[in-house]
C-alpha cells in the first residue's frame, strides 16, 4: 500500500486497473452449471468457486454409508463361507469353481476398499482390506502347491495323476 506522501506511479495504476477489469470479465464470463455460453465475447474459464458438479461418478454418493457397509459385509460373509466350501477342490472343475469364488472374494474386497476409502469410512476400509488379505491367503493355499512352491505337490487336472490336497495322506499300497 502506498503512503499518501509518496508520488504515485501512473503506469502502475493503469496495470492495476487493467487487472481489476480482467477479473471482473472473468467473473461475468465464468460458466455456471447449465448456464450455457457466456454473454460477453470472453473466453470460457472453469471457476471452482461456482460450485459446479464434478463429471466423474462417485461411488459413495451413489451407495451411501449403508450401501458401502453392505458391500463390505457381503465380502466378509463370502470370506467366511469359503472356509466351509461344501464341494471338493482337489482338482479339475471343482477347483476352478473354487478359485472363481476366491477371485470374487478378492474383487469384492477391492471394490469395498475403494468405496470405503472414498466414503471416508475407516473401519469399513480395514474390514475390506482384511477381506482382500483373506482372499489372497485362501488362494495361496490352493495355488502354491500346484506351482511347485509347497512341500507337498498337488495337480491342477485330475488326469495328471492322483489329486491330493495339502495335508492328505499318501495312497495306501496294495498287494505284496
Amino acid at each position: 500500500m502506498a503512503r499518501p506522501d509518496e508520488d504515485r506511479d501512473p503506469a502502475r495504476e493503469e496495470e492495476a486497473a487493467l487487472v481489476d477489469d480482467l477479473v471482473r470479465q472473468l467473473r461475468r464470463a465464468g460458466p455456471v452449471a447449465g448456464s450455457g455460453p457466456a454473454k460477453s465475447g470472453a473466453a470460457h474459464f472453469d471457476r471452482p468457486d461456482v460450485g459446479s458438479k464434478p463429471l466423474t461418478y462417485s461411488a459413495p454418493a451413489a451407495m451411501g454409508k449403508v450401501g458401502i457397509w453392505t458391500l463390505v459385509g457381503l465380502g466378509a460373509l463370502l470370506g467366511t463361507a469359503l472356509t466351509q466350501w461344501p464341494y471338493g477342490r482337489a482338482c479339475g472343475w471343482p477347483l476352478g469353481f473354487y478359485l472363481i469364488a476366491v477371485a470374487t472374494l478378492v474383487v469384492t474386497g477391492m471394490w469395498g476398499a475403494l468405496a470405503s476409502w472414498r466414503g471416508r469410512l475407516g473401519l469399513a476400509h480395514i474390514v475390506a482390506l482384511g477381506t482382500i488379505l483373506w482372499g489372497l491367503t485362501v488362494s495361496s493355499q490352493e495355488v502354491l502347491p500346484r506351482v511347485g512352491y509347497a512341500k507337498t505337490p498337488a495337480v491342477w487336472s485330475c488326469a495328471e495323476g492322483r489329486a491330493t490336497t495339502p495335508g492328505s495322506p499318501p495312497p495306501a499300497k496294495r498287494g505284496p
